[in-house]
């Protein structure tokens, strides 16, 4: 078992192939090109070929008033003989320590079936809203009343999918790119950098929890989209502003990849579908983004916090968590189930405030502002968990 050196990274295709057939070769070609190649992947060989890897994908995540590169977990495959043997346990569990000993906060993943990562404390924290029009919208819109306009991002101009025809005849181009490709480059990433401030400034405005847009992630999710055929479309207001942008994509059957617009725009079609889970490392680190409500009757809470985490030791047992009203910092204590007078010395010997006891799963749905845990103590409510997760990437 070992972390692949960057240059070997594309000997996992053969097995992302096997294990995901659902994939086009479009998107494949994009993947090992654009993802792979920045992936920390950790693998376990037999006769020099990848027989079970897990794929660190690397992402910025605004974390309240924090920022940290996290991991999204991502083609978790064992080769089809080889299944059933623990491989996939051993690489997960590995995983998870070096995360703890790097003390990164949380990592994360889409699964393709719940059950799988339960027993290593994965729980939902995201639910996907799927989003459509309100009827005002699409009849301005259809009508060219003043509402909004389009602007089409040519994405298969800018990122042509790879196949035979355009492997022979490459696509043409407008004489001014033909004369100046290096002007035609610079206008994608100012059209890159545009979209992603607004995406950036829409989504801190609603959410704590999600991945920083910059020039670089939205190049890299124009290249995604393009790589099944996709379309971004821009929407902007009587005053030229960005009220709101949707995109589409597939090959063989198409759907919504993203809609973000402003208030009133759209609307529910559907219920949201739980989409992401998460899976605390760190949690000391993790825990510094919490603080206590504006609402709590003290300026400061002193938390006996005893954590169950079969896996990763660290996170398991008895620790002292003080919050006041902008963050919140916690030591694990020398001995489970009691604390000593130098653990309690910050209040002056003070017992806490507050006893807690939970499992490392609940207690990230519940700090996640997912599902709160039943029978907390009413004190609990002084604890402010983070406010809105919106964690959409595919890979």
């Amino acid at each position: 078992m070992r972390y692949l050196e960057q240059g070997e990274n594309w000997k996992t295709r053969k097995l992302w192939e096997e294990a995901f057939p659902e994939d086009s070769k479009e998107f494949d070609d994009y993947y090992y090109r654009n993802k792979a190649e920045r992936s920390r992947i950790l693998a376990e060989e037999e006769e020099g070929e990848i027989i079970s890897m897990v794929q660190l994908n690397p992402y910025r995540v605004q974390v309240r008033n924090r920022e940290y590169e996290l991991s999204y977990i991502v083609g978790v495959a064992t080769r089809a003989d080889r299944r059933h043997q623990g491989h996939m346990r051993r690489l997960l569990i590995k995983m998870l320590t070096d995360m703890r000993r790097e003390r990164v906060p949380f990592t994360f993943l889409m699964p393709a079936a719940e059950a799988i990562y339960l027993p290593f404390g994965f729980r939902y924290i995201f639910s996907q809203p799927h989003l459509g029009w309100k009827k005002s919208a699409t009849a301005a819109m259809e009508e060219g009343e003043t509402a909004l306009t389009r602007e089409e991002i040519r994405l298969g101009q800018a990122f042509p999918r790879e196949t035979a025809e355009s492997q022979e005849s490459p696509a043409p181009e407008s004489a001014a790119s033909q004369k100046s490709p290096a002007a035609g480059r610079n206008r994608l990433r100012e059209t890159a950098a545009r979209l992603a401030a607004w995406q950036q400034r829409f989504l801190a405005e609603r959410y704590e929890v999600f991945t920083v847009r910059d020039e670089a992630y939205v190049l890299g999710l124009m290249e995604e989209l393009a790589s099944e055929d996709g379309t971004w479309t821009v929407f902007k207001d009587g005053d030229g502003e960005i009220a709101a942008m949707e995109s589409w994509w597939g090959l063989k059957e198409r759907e919504q990849r993203f809609l973000y617009a402003l208030d009133g725009l759209t609307e529910e079609i559907r219920p949201a579908s739980p989409a992401i889970m998460a899976r605390i490392t760190c949690l000391e680190e993790f825990l510094t983004s919490i603080s206590l409500t504006p609402q709590a009757s003290e300026e400061q809470l002193l938390v006996r916090l005893t954590v169950k985490d079969p896996l990763i030791p660290e996170n398991d047992g008895e620790f002292l968590w003080k919050l006041d009203r902008s963050a919140s910092e916690v030591q694990k204590t020398e001995g489970k189930g009691c604390l000593s007078e130098a653990d309690i010395c910050p209040r002056n010997g003070a017992a806490p405030d507050l006893d807690l006891a939970l499992g490392i799963e609940d207690l990230a749905q519940w700090l996640f502002g997912f599902k709160k845990p039943e029978g907390l103590p009413e004190k609990a409510e002084w604890i402010r968990p983070l406010k809105g997760v919106f964690l959409d990437e595919v890979v």
